[in-house]
This record gives structure tokens, C-alpha cells and sequence, in this order.
């Protein structure tokens, strides 16, 4: 999800005003900024803009060097151009999942040492594909579920959204029995 509830789901986390949000003639998002009545159009360019509005500590930390707001940018640019797409295509969505896995394995966050926007837009752009998957399928992907995990424990940015299982104790309950 890539699109006009994603923004009003970081707007909601950074406590910032979305403004009226739609999608244009082309089907890309659309802000209409408040106060201003500016128009920015795009995921990227939105969600940027909603940091530099937002008193968010966590999120205003990684605008602070260029370097990270590069990084940000590359992973703003990745949840809209791979993941949002890749849910669409199973062959290329598990082989995202793959890359996402083998990227978190030495890592807590996507930048830097701590959330940033970068997290906010690659969790809710798989969000829905996390959703779907299987309790198995998530094993295989171990470091992409426990950085999964680790965002939506954090209510602000879950919402008003359940939990997604991670838990493999659902696996004792498909047990047929001893093995000998």
C-alpha cells in the first residue's frame, strides 16, 4: 500500500496534518497541503514533505545528514517502484521477500540504527503481503519477520490494525502426534 491510506497512516503516526489527499488523472497520489493549498504530487515527495512538517523526533533524527535522507529517499522510491508491485506478482514478490530477508540480517533498521521514514514506507507497502503469508512462509523469511514484527508491536504505527502472527507455537497445535 503505497498509496493515499499509506499517507494518512504515516501523517497519522507523525501527527501531521494529511491535508486532502486523492489520486490524479495519472492514478498517483496527490496532496493538497493545508494552509498553502499547495499540490504535491507523489508518494515519495508527500511522505518527504510530511517529515519536514512533522515534530516527530524519531523521524526529523534521519533529515539531519544527507546521507541519510539519500538512504530514506532509495527506500521511499523501493516500497513504490518493488514492494507495492511485487505483492501483485508471486514469483517476484517472494524473491523481494528474499532480498528484504538477506538486507536485514545484520540489521534492526533499513537506516541508521533507529526508525526512520524509510521503515514506515517498507512496512506499510508489504504490509497486506505479510499479512497473507503462511506461518511457514514467514520461517523462511526470518529477518524480514523480526524486523516486521519489531514496527507493528509499536501501536502508532499498527493503528487500528491486529497484529500479524509470528509466533511458530501455532505449529504445536498442527502437531499429529509423537514421533518415535
Amino acid at each position: 500500500m503505497t498509496g493515499v491510506e499509506s499517507v494518512k497512516k504515516v501523517a497519522n503516526y507523525m501527527k501531521v496534518n494529511p491535508g486532502k489527499l486523492s489520486y490524479n488523472f495519472e492514478n498517483i497520489v496527490t496532496r493538497q497541503v493545508p494552509k498553502t493549498n499547495e499540490s504535491v504530487v507523489g508518494y515519495s515527495a508527500i511522505l518527504q514533505m510530511l517529515a519536514k512538517e512533522s515534530k516527530n523526533e524519531l523521524i526529523t533524527n534521519g533529515l539531519k545528514d544527507i546521507e541519510t535522507r539519500c538512504q530514506i529517499s532509495q527506500w521511499i522510491d523501493y516500497s513504490v517502484q518493488f514492494a507495492e508491485p511485487a505483492s501483485k506478482d508471486k514469483h517476484v514478490h517472494h524473491t523481494l521477500l528474499r532480498e528484504l530477508n538477506s538486507y536485514l540480517e545484520t540489521r534492526s533498521y533499513l537506516v541508521n540504527q533507529s526508525l526512520t521514514l524509510a521503515d514506515l514506507a517498507v512496512f506499510y507497502a508489504i504490509q497486506e503481503s505479510m499479512l497473507l503469508l503462511q506461518i511457514s512462509d514467514k520461517e523462511n523469511y526470518l529477518n524480514l519477520s523480526r524486523w516486521f514484527n519489531h514496527i507493528q508491536q509499536t501501536k502508532a504505527i499498527r493503528q487500528d490494525d491486529s497484529l500479524i502472527n509470528f509466533s511458530t507455537l501455532t505449529l504445536i497445535g498442527w502437531a499429529t502426534g509423537t514421533h518415535i
